[in-house]
């Protein structure tokens, strides 16, 4: 796909071009994709932030930097996303397992972010929008917008909790009921770690996650999850206080899966389209999830 660009319709500084190339990035994260070589004003590679840049003039952002981009930043070696739905207002695309919904401090440039905004430009859209996250090792569907105001009246609905967000995975052990509610609350710590808060204290946010049994076997099982709430690392710290943590969890359960991914997977979406019309996009169990669920049922 080619190189996200745009051409500017009014005298800027550079800074202010890529910001809008990349709405959600940090400041700091843009200034270190000049630093490393990836921007290029017209064919020249472009060395300062606040660089003066004239009306008509070409800005593009390249995936790699000749050489010059850090190891970790390379492409990662996975497919890329597929599109589960799109029109001239959303694009829903079904995430891989490990790639970054979007860029951290750090600058990397190979996010779901990325390779949307890749795929609008490349179908005639010179923006996309991030209207809400997963986490890096879960896959499945993923909202973006084709602008602002779309993407500002799609995640009010997240915020009203109206979109309904179902989630599928494989857990180790079966619960001890069919179904159930986790109402916590979860608190981010300094350094950046996420833990459920005590009972009775006030800190943290809010976090709800529903359940129900779908498959159960001697080992492992397969429920079907809804979430009120998207706090980051919500199910799978309410999966592992339920003692069932989430096949492939290294952080909260047992270690790596023999498919060596996380089997947490967001199956499907529901929301208010801007037409007004409820809008459900779904996004098959990936065949890693059913392998590993199958293969420890015997």
């Amino acid at each position: 796909m080619p190189d996200p660009s745009v051409e500017t319709t009014e005298d800027t500084i550079l800074l202010e071009v890529l910001a809008s190339l990349h709405p959600t990035a940090k400041r700091n994260s843009l200034r270190r994709m000049i630093d490393r070589g990836r921007v290029r004003v017209g064919q020249e590679r472009a060395t300062r932030a606040n660089a003066k840049i004239l009306a008509g003039t070409k800005v593009t952002i390249l995936s790699s930097a000749d050489g010059d981009t850090p190891k970790r930043n390379q492409k990662l070696e996975m497919p890329e996303p597929s599109i589960l739905f799109s029109d001239t207002e959303i694009i829903v695309a079904d995430k891989p397992a490990g790639l970054l919904a979007i860029a951290t401090d750090r600058g990397e440039f190979d996010t779901m972010f990325d390779r949307v905004a890749k795929w609008a430009w490349a179908n005639g859209q010179t923006r996309a929008y991030l209207v809400h996250r997963l986490d890096r090792e879960t896959s499945g569907c993923m909202i973006f917008s084709r602008s602002a105001e779309t993407r500002d009246y799609l995640q009010s609905q997240f915020k009203a909790r109206t979109v309904e967000r179902i989630y599928h995975a494989v857990i180790h052990g079966k619960p001890a009921n069919e179904s159930g509610t986790e109402t916590t609350r979860i608190q981010e710590t300094k350094d950046k770690r996420v833990r459920l808060v005590s009972p009775g204290r006030r800190a943290g946010k809010e976090a709800i996650t529903h359940w129900n049994l779908e498959k159960e076997g001697p080992v492992h099982s397969l429920i079907r999850i809804k979430i009120d709430t998207g706090r980051r690392a919500q199910i799978r710290l309410h999966m592992a206080a339920l003692t069932t943590p989430v096949v492939g969890d290294t952080r909260h359960g047992f270690g790596k899966a023999s498919v060596n991914r996380l089997c947490l997977h967001a199956s499907s979406l529901e929301f208010e389209h801007p037409n007004g019309v409820r809008q459900a996009v779904e996004s098959p169990i990936p065949k890693q999830l059913l392998s590993e669920l199958n293969r420890r049922l015997g």
